[in-house]
């Protein structure tokens, strides 16, 4: 009989535990958020313009060679083609993940993640300019870094009908129906390199 007596206040004493699995921890217990040192900022700062520059010289220096040889059209199908096989290549090279990507995209494989939208709108509205380090979740450091239009960059997304030809931008709409990233000025800002540096 007192087993009988036992057995229905072990279960409360279960539920009760279950119902308070759903609470947030005490302050205490949850995880600081790991800062990183002004050494170690300096540091990823570094290697990740390194990155970024030597990026955009290889991606940019192939898309000029591209234009010269067939002209507009025959540097987008470069781009759309080739363009996420260098940057993987050199993410190999550096041990990386390397992206770039926008609030106006053009290639939907660029999307943002929530972090990274969260750096975009700082440059947006002004609260940052220079360079972002953040340390990942994983525990990979983050480099972010403002990509501003060249002039290069124009061509292809500029105005349509001023600097980007009606021509020209239906083989950019045929490549990319949802595009978004047209429009812009030299000196605009663009988007953002984002680049993991894995450990």
């Amino acid at each position: 009989m007192k087993i009988f007596l036992i057995l229905p206040a072990v279960a409360l004493l279960l539920l009760s535990a279950c119902g308070n699995s759903s609470e947030e921890p005490p302050a205490t217990t949850q995880q600081a958020k790991v800062e990183l040192s002004q050494t170690e900022k300096d540091s990823v700062i570094s290697i990740g313009k390194e990155i970024a520059q030597h990026s955009f010289k290889i991606l940019g220096g192939n898309l000029k060679k591209a234009m010269a040889e067939g002209g507009i059209d025959h540097a987008v199908n470069y781009c759309n083609a080739n363009a996420s096989h260098l940057m993987d290549s050199l993410g190999t090279h550096y041990s990386a993940n390397i992206k770039r990507t926008s609030n106006k995209l053009r290639n939907p494989k660029n999307t943002s993640t929530t972090a990274e939208k969260m750096v975009i709108n700082n440059y947006l509205n002004g609260t940052k300019k220079g360079p972002v380090v953040d340390i990942l979740p994983n525990g990979n450091k983050i480099f972010y870094a403002a990509i501003k239009m060249k002039p290069l960059c124009v061509s292809c997304h500029g105005t349509v009908d001023e600097t980007v030809s009606k021509k020209n931008y239906q083989n950019i709409s045929n490549l990319y129906p949802n595009d978004k990233a047209i429009g812009y000025k030299e000196g605009d800002f663009r988007g953002i390199w984002s680049i993991e540096l894995k450990k």
